[in-house]
């Protein structure tokens, strides 16, 4: 692909999202110049974090970026794209990207493609990018017609990070801010109910369901989950019942997971569900009941009492590391 592929890149406490250095990894593989545009009040940590994987790095700096308002973010990147033209805009299926670049496609008349699992570049150098539809059932295949830049965001887990062996110069813009104005105001940040593996960027999840017949159960998901080192799930009947916080559901309504690992321990396995996680590597399903739905779309099924197969899975998990 000709020209240069920019990459939306988010900031997290520990540096940058992992989803960002995937869509730089896969920028890259597509022929283009891969350029990480890091907005942010103060992006210079963020755009040093970032440069190992990209060949340049656009730190764009204004205050009112820090507070990750979509809007305010796609009329940055849209006065940006205006002058300096790149040929593709991508970003990670985040809440917020999903925002921003909704607004951008409005703004410039682009065709924009959600949540894609796989990006390559047509005979005519335009991006055709592979997308789950019909709740993971069918897949997609989208061509982009019409004015560039042609716009993506990537499914987490979806692409392979790259190894961090570049030396991207990194450039600082500061926007005009001409009308500039934020219509939503930062309140402040809550913490969410989380385990020391955030549930996005996993390798493994061990995510529960309403066999664990209460949230005293979901013990035995978070002791798969530590042996594991691996993050906790859950499904929206827990969630709905209070078992666990909304940060942990996976499903149409809640996070879209693509793990290498996923463990479902009681999960029926409703289509809702799968949703979020149809993209997982390899599946095991683990419930008391032998005609759960679940099965016939796991790797790995095994029919039994949970309550004694969870634990009992967790102790050979830890014999085999040597714990």
């Amino acid at each position: 692909m000709n020209g240069e592929i920019w990459v939306v890149v988010e900031r997290k406490e520990d540096g940058v999202r992992r989803v960002c250095r995937e869509a730089l990894g896969r920028a890259a593989a597509l022929g283009g110049e891969a350029v990480a545009v890091v907005p942010g009040g103060d992006p210079d940590e963020a755009a040093a974090a970032v440069a190992p994987y990209a060949k340049r790095v656009l730190a764009v700096a204004h205050p009112l970026l820090d507070d990750g308002d979509a809007e305010t973010w796609a009329a940055v990147l849209a006065e940006l794209i205006a002058v300096r033209r790149p040929a593709a805009v991508l970003g990670g299926a985040t809440a917020r990207c999903r925002g921003v670049f909704a607004r951008l496609s409005a703004r410039l008349g682009c065709g924009y493609a959600a949540d894609v699992t796989g990006l390559d570049v047509t005979p005519g150098g335009r991006l055709r990018a592979v997308r789950p539809v019909l709740g993971g059932r069918a897949y997609a295949t989208l061509e982009f017609r019409g004015p560039t830049p042609d716009l993506a965001t990537v499914r987490p887990g979806a692409f392979p990070a790259p190894a961090a062996g570049l030396a991207g110069t990194v450039e600082r813009v500061t926007p005009a801010t001409g009308a500039l104005t934020a219509r939503v105001r930062f309140a402040g940040r809550l913490p969410l109910e989380a385990g020391p593996v955030d549930l996005a960027e996993a390798d493994v999840i061990v995510a529960g369901g309403r066999g664990l017949r209460g949230p005293e159960g979901f013990r035995l998901v978070e002791d798969l989950a530590a042996a594991f080192g691996a993050a906790v799930g859950a499904s929206r009947a827990c969630v709905d019942a209070g078992w666990r916080d909304h940060s942990c559901q996976v499903g149409k309504s809640g996070r879209t997971v693509s793990p290498k690992l996923y463990v479902a321990l009681g999960i029926s396995g409703a289509v809702h569900h799968r949703m979020g996680m149809d993209s997982a590597r390899t599946v095991v399903a683990i419930n008391n009941d032998p005609n759960a739905p679940f099965f016939k779309h796991a790797d790995y099924g095994i029919a039994g009492d949970l309550f004694e197969l969870a634990p009992a899975l967790a102790a050979e998990v830890r014999k085999a590391k040597g714990e």
